[in-house]
């Protein structure tokens, strides 16, 4: 008889995997309805970072979305050429440039944030609202946690 090992000998990691599917099933999810409106997510992403802002430095969005300045040139490239963000030089340091919504891009924001809240509430509404705060308090602590290290 063949001696089998686990496929997984930590709790943890199974916790990981299950985190890491709903993840990438969620994720599926929120880019079949924003599809519907003619936008990735990395594109969603920083309009409604920009929609929240009313207007950010360029690295800023990088910094909030965490992706690089290469990656993030083309996201911006083709929200500017929907119409629906500018590229600003700040005023008073022209070497910042600023992300803004054009009104175009403000009427998008407004339309789109109703329709990512709807998707976003089927995912955790098997949990009762004492669940989902729970969970909310413990992702938090994981996010502060894995920050400082």
């Amino acid at each position: 008889m063949v001696n089998k090992r686990p496929f997984l000998t930590r709790y943890t990691t199974s916790l990981w995997i299950r985190f890491l599917r709903f993840n990438l099933i969620s994720s599926k999810r929120l880019e079949m309805a924003l599809e519907k409106l003619d936008l990735t997510a990395p594109q969603f992403y920083v309009l409604a970072t920009i929609g929240y802002t009313g207007g950010i430095p360029f690295s800023e969005i990088g910094e909030k979305m965490m992706v690089t300045v290469s990656n993030l040139t083309g996201i911006v490239d083709r929200l500017e050429e929907k119409g629906v963000v500018v590229r600003e030089r700040d005023a008073l340091d022209r070497r910042v440039v600023r992300v803004k919504l054009t009104e175009k891009g403000s009427k998008a924001y407004k339309n789109t944030i109703p329709l990512f809240e709807k998707s976003v509430s089927q995912f955790f509404s098997p949990l009762g609202k004492a669940q989902q705060k729970e969970l909310a308090s413990l992702l938090r602590k994981l996010i502060r946690i894995s920050l400082a290290h």
